[in-house]
């Protein structure tokens, strides 16, 4: 599974469409940043947007899974569908573990920084009196 593939074949299908990145989100309810994003092969779609995707640009799911295409008499087996949607469970649960990373680290930093502005406040209110 390969999010920069997915990336393109979503551009080139929004494109053959006539969509532009706003018409896409506002179709799917997402914001034209996310779909930026699934674009430049920085994020992959929640796989809740897998079946509105793809009958919005009338692809697969498991042509978005696997970043092409497939021709029209091509079938792929079941063992290659299982790896396809286990790579894509994979990456999800990747983008989930970095997005709480980084909100562990807002909020370490936050509450340093709310430590800092009270001990100033102490201080200056020492210094006052």
């Amino acid at each position: 599974m390969d999010k920069e593939r997915t990336g393109q074949l979503i551009t080139e299908l929004r494109k053959e469409k006539g969509l532009t990145q706003k018409q896409l989100a506002d179709a799917l309810n997402v914001t034209d940043k996310a779909v930026s994003k699934w674009e430049r092969g920085l994020s992959f779609p929640d796989i809740s947007m897998l079946e509105p995707i793809a009958q919005t640009l009338d692809i697969s799911i498991m042509e978005i899974l696997a970043g092409e295409k497939s021709a029209e008499d091509e079938i792929i087996t079941r063992e290659e569908a299982q790896q396809i949607i286990r790579e894509s469970v994979e990456l999800s649960d990747e983008e989930i573990r970095h997005k709480r990373e980084r909100s562990r680290l807002i909020i370490i930093i936050l509450v340093v920084i709310t430590m800092l502005l009270i001990s100033l406040t102490l201080n200056v209110i020492s210094l006052i009196k």
